[in-house]
Order: structure tokens, then sequence, then C-alpha cells
């Protein structure tokens, strides 16, 4: 049987960090062939677009994924949310927000805390789900666009091994 285990599940180390460090966002971004590692993990990337760098803040960024499985209905499929802060409003951010929330098939690379990168939306890709500006009330509040994508995938989030390991896919940095 094809879906058979394969491995244990150790308890590991407490040494794990929550969080996102950084996320690239592309909206044109075709994804033409990928390998993977006995794991599972990308290895290698190969498609065409181009992907832009959002800097977040420490702490204000997150990525939850749920699996939604049937056994009456014979499917499965992994809802995948990535939520980020963008501080300060600004024209230019609005602008980019916009043309973001207009898009159907959006691809995230991010890497977590822990230095893993992970890519959200590889098959079919997402869509701005929510979208708040916020200009606080006090002095200390939050000025910030909220923003979360989301996507709905064949496969649970697939671990990237590095950004060097994408071939044709821009990656503009800030």
């Amino acid at each position: 049987m094809s879906c058979a285990l394969t491995s244990a599940i150790s308890l590991g180390c407490i040494d794990a960090v929550a969080g996102i460090k950084v996320a690239y966002i592309g909206v044109d971004v075709e994804v033409t062939a990928a390998s993977y590692d006995a794991d599972n993990q990308i290895t290698g990337l190969t498609g065409s677009g181009t992907m832009y760098e959002y800097q977040l803040p420490k702490d204000t960024a997150n990525f939850v994924e749920t699996g939604t499985i049937s056994n009456t209905n014979g499917t499965a499929f992994y809802s995948q949310a990535f939520t980020f802060n963008l501080q300060k409003l600004s024209a230019d951010k609005r602008n980019q927000l916009l043309l973001l929330s207009r898009n159907r098939d959006i691809k995230i690379i991010f890497e977590d805390n822990n230095g893993q990168l992970w890519f959200m939306g590889k098959d079919r890709g997402g869509v701005t789900t929510a979208m708040s500006a916020n200009s606080g009330t006090a002095p200390g509040d939050a000025n910030n666009y909220v923003v979360t994508i989301t996507a709905d995938e064949p496969d649970s989030v697939y671990a990237l091994d590095s950004l060097t390991s994408i071939n044709g896919i821009t990656i503009t940095t800030v």
C-alpha cells in the first residue's frame, strides 16, 4: 500500500522558535518542475516570474495549516494561511497591497525563525482573504496593515532547502 507509514517520530529537543523572519511573495510565478529529496523537501525548483521580499517586523507574522481529510468522500486537502503585518501606513504599501489583493495565484516562500524555508501555494496558489489598515489611537498603538493570504493545496506545505535551488524565478530583495 502506498500510504504505509515509513518511520517513527521522536519527541525531539525543546529547541524550536515560533514566528516568521521574512517572506517572498509572487503573483506571476509559474512552477514548471520541482525535485525532492528522500524527506520530500524541495531541493530544486524551476519556473518563471518574480517574487518580492517582504521584510516583516519581529513577532508579527505566522503560518497556520489545517488538514481536512474526509474518509466518507475520500478527499484530503490542506488549508494554508499566512498572516503578516507591515508597519506604518503609506501610499506605496497601500498600492502594492491593493495589487496583491486582486490576484488569484499568490505563491509565498517564507523563512521561519528556525531558519527553515517553506513554500506555500505551490500547486494551486493562494488569494488574499483578509486585509486591514489600522491607524491606531494612542501613540503606542499599531499603525499598520494586517494581511492574510490563504491557499487550499493537495499536499502539506513543502520545505525548501535554499533560495539558491530556485532556477528561473527572480527573487527581488529590498
